[in-house]
């Protein structure tokens, strides 16, 4: 599974329903560790008597660089693993596949930039339901 993600960086193909799958698992393992830092501090506002500010104080005293190092990779993990995910559904169209989401990625950061965030996040669902649902080889790039 993390070959998906982290492997075939020029070269790997994911047909519709993976891609789904994968993006899914994606978002699914981002939301959880979103959760579990909600349990945690739920957790330590408890254990503190109700002072979240207290709480809040000492998990960043005891867990801040910790959390946020590990937050970071997790972060890239995704990032990665989504853009690679990205660009074999691309590549499976028949398009070059990091070509594409390098422009997509520079579009949707002008859109968000001049236009608005709304605008750049429909652009992104557009994109989405476009990898989704248009058939592999469509535009003649592979010949499998």
């Amino acid at each position: 599974m993390l070959k998906i993600y982290f492997g075939e960086f020029s070269d790997g193909r994911l047909l519709r329903l993976p891609y789904l799958g994968y993006t899914l698992l994606m978002v699914a393992v981002f939301i959880g560790f979103v959760f579990g830092t909600i349990i945690l501090m739920g957790a330590a506002e408890t254990m503190m008597g109700g002072d979240l500010a207290g709480a809040q104080q000492t998990l960043m005293t005891a867990l801040g660089i910790p959390y946020m190092t590990i937050l970071g990779v997790i972060v890239l993990g995704v990032l990665v693993g989504s853009l690679n995910v990205m660009a074999k559904r691309v590549r499976d169209i028949g398009l070059p596949g990091w070509m594409f989401v390098l422009g997509f990625m520079i579009v949707s950061f002008l859109v968000s930039g001049f236009i608005s965030e709304s605008a750049s996040n429909g652009l992104s669902t557009i994109v989405g339901f476009g990898l989704l649902f248009i058939p592999s080889n469509t535009f003649g790039g592979n010949k499998a």
